[in-house]
Order: C-alpha cells, then structure tokens, then sequence
C-alpha cells in the first residue's frame, strides 16, 4: 500500500493505492489518513504510515518496507554519521539476499540457524545504536516546549526498528512478503505522471472517475488482457472478466 498528493478543485487531495501482483485498486480522499479499511486477511506491505496501523485491524499482519529503511539508513550514515546505520543497512540487504536465494532453490523459508543468526545481529545493532545515543547530549528544547523531549532522526529510526521488528523482518518469516511495498510505488508512476503533464483535476467525481478507470486497466495489464476491449464492457463484465 502506498499514497501520493494530488490536486482537487485547488485543493490538496490523497490518492490511496492497494496493490499486488494481479491487481490495482486506486482511491481518493481529501485526508491522507483516510486510508482504506475494508481489506480482511493477508498482510499489507507500507512504509509505516501510523493510519495503516490505526485503521487497518482486519488484515492479519503488518510488514515495513525495506527500501524506505535503507533510503533513512543511508542519510543516518552519510549525513549523521552514525556507525551502526551502516551495519543495519548490510544485514537487512543480505537477509534480503538470503532469502531470494532460498527461493530460487525452491524453499519456503530459511533454515533455523540462519534466521536465528540474522535475529541476533539485529539485535546487536539496535543495542549498539541506541548505547550510541544514549551518550549523546540531548537536543535543546525550545522554551515553553512541551512532550516528550525530541529525539535525533537516528534515534527513531532505532526505536522503530526495535519496538516493531516483526514487522520489519517479515520478509524473513513469510516468504509470500516482499522486502519492499515496491508493487504499490510503480503503480502510482502512471498516475504522477498523469498530475505532471495535465495538473490538477476540477471535482472530486472526475478525480475518482479516473481512479476507477486506471484501476482497470493497470489490472487489465497485469493479466495480459486487451486493455481497450476490456474498457468496453459493463463494469459487471469487466468484474466477471477480471
């Protein structure tokens, strides 16, 4: 799953996306946390956007996508220079790496010791981390501030990685789970590209009108159908069809 902003009547609107390998389902909705709630079972891939875990209590699980932890892993490093985000960044990719080999071989999931030792390495960092921080000075707090006291960019990724790493790993333990929530970021291109080139829509019906008719047809691709024949079915055909 995965959202972008666009445009409406002037306004700023969020196109949600659910995705997978044979279908695509587009929507719209004025709030970026309005995500949609109707799916029941299976496990939602998505880059840890709070409203996912707020609303979505019918799936079964949840999993984090990886590629959006490297892309912080590698600011932390490059710009923070925070040692342990390097050595984060090495393990995820090769558990990642793991288990497409495992796949390739036919296996449905790692042998014990290997994810054992994945396991412990992870933990390991997140200690080394977060002892790391521990012996940073706190950040100044404006005054009149209140809550809890701001954390470094570093440090909560650290406690994401930490309070939900079944999530983060489950890539590891559920080999139906990609690494990364991907499948939902390119099939949002198409609709980027569209806002580029014609800008922002004038209502909201025309807005979800479109949504509907791009969610056929980049279903209709994904099952190697004739995307102009199929768009000239009743929406029952095209449900029958798909």
């Amino acid at each position: 799953m995965d959202e972008t902003g666009l445009r409406v009547d002037g306004k700023l609107h969020w196109l949600h996306s659910i995705s997978d390998l044979a279908f695509t389902h587009y929507r719209i909705s004025a709030k970026r946390g309005a995500v949609p709630s109707f799916l029941t079972g299976g496990t939602i891939v998505h880059d840890h956007w709070k409203s996912y875990y707020a609303h979505m209590s019918g799936v079964d699980a949840h999993a984090l996508c990886g590629a959006h932890h490297l892309r912080e892993l590698k600011a932390i490093e490059e710009i923070e220079k925070e040692p342990w985000a390097c050595a984060m960044s090495v393990l995820l990719n090769s558990a990642n790496q793991l288990k497409c080999a495992a796949q390739g071989r036919g296996e449905t999931e790692l042998p014990t010791s290997v994810h054992h030792g994945i396991l412990t390495k992870y933990m390991a960092i997140l200690t080394e981390g977060l002892a790391f921080h521990e012996r940073q000075d706190p950040l100044a707090r404006r005054t009149g501030a209140r809550g809890r006291k701001a954390r470094r960019p570093g440090h909560n990724l650290l406690v994401r990685l930490r309070d939900y790493r079944d999530d983060v790993l489950r890539f590891l333990t559920d080999f139906t789970v990609p690494f990364t929530n991907n499948q939902a970021e390119r099939d949002l291109r198409m609709m980027k590209l569209r806002m580029k080139i014609s800008g922002t829509f004038r209502t909201l019906e025309g807005a979800q009108v479109f949504a509907d008719i791009r969610s056929v047809i980049s279903t209709v691709r994904k099952h190697g159908g004739n995307i102009l024949e199929t768009l000239t079915l009743s929406p029952q055909q095209i449900i029958a069809r798909l």
